[in-house]
């Protein structure tokens, strides 16, 4: 199963996991290094959700696809 979890990197090479992680042998892991990060922190996962579940969010307007795509037409041909 593949999981993956935040983590920083110090430049002495010492990864610390930020989220705790169970396993129950010792366990393999790939480590992705992200150049710069975005400066996301533990939680941002929460945010999100918390975001998604707000009525700001379930009441923000909406456009029809069709309308969407229009948009991204006129965008595309202006500049021509």
């Amino acid at each position: 199963m593949l999981r993956t979890v935040e983590a920083e990197i110090k430049p002495d090479g010492t990864i610390t996991l930020l989220e705790a992680v169970e396993v129950k042998n010792t366990t393999r892991a790939l480590v992705t290094v992200l150049e710069h990060g975005n400066g996301a922190r533990k939680g941002n996962a929460r945010q999100i959700l918390e975001l998604i579940r707000s009525p700001e969010f379930k009441n923000r307007r909406s456009y029809a696809a069709e309308k969407i795509e229009a948009q991204i037409d006129e965008a595309r041909n202006s500049w021509e």
